[in-house]
């Protein structure tokens, strides 16, 4: 993506690009957990497993279309990060130990967290203690809710087991990033007398070695010896790791087309003393060609500021909404004709459509506090007039990803009418005046955005579309748009802004692209890859804009009082499942939470490990939605 923020009338600055992922340290705190033993407290202690993304796309893709056997080992999904330590005598533990892992915005990396009472003092088999229940969380809730932490019902054989508080907080790095502008003066020419060296500048850093590690370089300026580069926005984690006294290199090099680039000079330095020497003599640094100086090194500018993540953001209470568009054109064909686009399988298996919603919405409401979203459509006929933004459904928010099926399988009882033509641009002013309205009704506007736009065709309302999506790169906005079914999407790739800036008809630029296109066919096979694809960009736009604003993220909540904290109510189902293991005990029903694969519909069969090592066959309830979770009684 373009990745250009307006910071000036002179046009728009560059941002250096937002990480793909942030380090959190997560910790563990326990509240009201069932005694286990009849005479004394209990001696409890927590072993946590993180889902991995990657064996979970693998194994989505080797998974066939159709009703199946889906043989869904929690080993083979997730993987043990570590255990705390044990805390003695006490249903209320504080565990000190932390566990550091890499979230991901994008993906839904799922917690599990067992709880044990310690049976047989320093055994690392768990068959040795006593298994007291276990809770599940994906970690964007955690990043998502009020100061980075949630509590979830420990859910064991006897039903609640109490709560424990999941808190995460940001490893932090040096955040700066340095505006640098620099020059050369006179030279050494490389081209003889009847030319002029054409030269660019690099920058490497110091290793521990002694050795130099390339980090940066400028562009080329041709036939002259005392050059001006333009301005560039270079993250201090990656120009010296932090360290403003870590020595630099800074090279002039003569360019030639056939790569061979002469040498011109170079001067060492760090960042420090760069910073302290603008406009001043010692922001006039000789340049050194065998031993003689030759010319020098000018400090133009050198501007420090520190670039804010996401997850600052995040704990200080900002809050990300989403709205959804979904295209009721006729070229999606009628809804009641197998294979078409809208078609609604009576088996339960998912159009294109509510993949798209269940995927990316399962991801996006964790960071929403009360889960509610609009959902419109357009390009249908209703009361015989073609509407190009109508509500879907009786009300004007729904409930949760659940709530968004819903509503999407209850407009055919609406009695619409596939019409066209198919245009964005009603949706789009709708939702830049939402995200306006939410920000200003938002402390410190501390509100961000994001219309999922799903549609089969070409628009037909180019020019109007880029106008306002050139007029939405100003607003707290970002736009997905996943193109379902197999049309000619190449038109859609004007509006990503991939391959430079946006302008309106009236040549207007886009003060930062907001748009990203992704053909739904090309992950259709993999729901966690079509998440990835469409959400890895966001938060680096929720940063760009906040930047442009000069808003800033409002301090961090403080820890909670974890004895008062209530879980939220979850978006679960409860299943009866089938205990097809030999040698079972009598005893009373006992359930486990499972978080269902994105790619596992209503009506599949699927087998799992409960934790106590058996297999539990069921069926995915109907309303489950894609990531959703299951609680099951066996």
């Amino acid at each position: 993506m373009a990745s250009l923020v307006s910071t000036s009338q002179q046009g728009p600055v560059p941002l250096q690009q937002q990480p793909d992922f942030m380090e959190v340290e997560v910790s563990l705190h326990c509240r009201g957990l069932k005694k286990m033993d009849l005479m004394s407290n209990s001696d409890p202690f927590c072993v946590v497993y993180l889902s991995d993304p990657a064996k979970q796309r693998q194994q989505q893709q080797q998974q066939r279309s159709g009703p199946a056997l889906l043989k869904f080992n929690n080993s083979s999904r997730a993987v043990e990060i570590g255990r705390t330590e044990v805390v003695y005598d006490t249903q209320d533990p504080d565990f000190t130990a932390t566990f550091k892992m890499q979230y991901h915005f994008e993906e839904n990396q799922m917690l599990t967290v067992k709880v044990y009472d310690e049976d047989k003092k320093g055994s690392k088999n768990l068959n040795d203690h006593d298994y007291a229940g276990c809770a599940t969380v994906s970690l964007g809730e955690v990043m998502g809710s009020n100061g980075n932490t949630t509590a979830k019902k420990v859910l064991g054989g006897k039903g609640n087991q109490g709560i424990v508080a999941i808190r995460a907080e940001e490893v932090t790095a040096c955040q700066d990033q340095i505006n640098l502008q620099l020059a050369g003066a006179n030279l050494k020419n490389k081209d003889g007398w009847f030319g002029k060296s054409d030269p660019f500048v690099t920058v490497s850093r110091m290793n521990e070695d002694g050795t130099w590690s390339l980090v940066w370089k400028s562009e080329v300026v041709m036939d002259n010896l005392s050059p001006k580069f333009k301005p560039s926005v270079i993250q201090v984690q990656k120009l010296c790791n932090g360290d403003y006294r870590r020595p630099l290199k800074f090279e002039f090099l003569d360019w030639d087309s056939d790569g061979s680039h002469d040498h011109m000079g170079f001067c060492e330095t760090n960042l420090a003393s760069i910073i302290a020497g603008v406009g001043k003599p010692e922001g006039r640094m000789p340049v050194q060609y065998k031993n003689k100086t030759h010319g020098a090194l000018v400090i133009m500018k050198a501007d420090v500021s520190q670039v804010p993540t996401l997850t600052q953001f995040l704990s200080g209470g900002m809050q990300m909404s989403l709205m959804v568009a979904v295209d009721f054109t006729g070229s999606n064909g009628s809804p009641m004709v197998p294979g078409t686009l809208h078609y609604l399988d009576p088996r339960g298996f998912p159009n294109q459509y509510q993949s798209a919603i269940g995927t990316i919405g399962s991801i996006l409401q964790e960071y929403d506090s009360d889960k509610k979203f609009p959902i419109w459509g357009f390009g249908a006929r209703l009361n015989g007039v073609v509407n190009h933004c109508f509500q879907i459904g009786p009300e004007p928010e729904v409930q949760g990803v659940r709530g968004l099926l819903e509503a999407y399988r209850g407009v055919f009882a609406q009695g619409i009418t596939m019409s066209g033509p198919t245009l964005f641009s009603s949706i789009l002013a709708s939702a830049k005046q939402r995200s306006e309205q939410l920000a200003r009704s938002t402390p410190n506007q501390q509100s961000y955005s994001i219309l999922l736009i799903l549609t089969d065709g070409i628009i037909n309302d180019m020019k109007q579309t880029i106008d306002t999506l050139v007029e939405a790169s100003d607003s707290p906005l970002s736009v997905i748009i996943v193109g379902v079914g197999s049309a000619d999407f190449s038109a859609m790739e004007a509006l990503d802004g991939d391959g430079g800036v946006l302008k309106s008809s009236k040549f207007k630029p886009a003060k930062r692209d907001i748009v990203q296109f992704v053909p739904f066919s090309k992950f259709a096979a993999s729901p966690s890859r079509l998440a990835g694809e469409t959400l890895a960009e966001i938060p680096h736009q929720v940063v760009q804009y906040m930047m442009s604003k000069k808003i800033k993220p409002m301090p961090a909540a403080p820890p909670p009082d974890y004895s008062t904290m209530v879980p939220p109510e979850e978006d679960t189902s409860t299943v009866q499942g089938s205990d097809t293991s030999a040698g079972k005990g009598d005893g009373a029903p006992q359930f486990f939470e499972v978080s269902i694969p994105p790619s596992a519909i209503p009506g599949t069969q699927m087998s799992v490990k409960s934790p106590e090592g058996h297999d539990i066959a069921f069926i995915v309830p109907t309303g489950c939605p894609p990531g959703g979770i299951v609680r099951l009684q066996y």
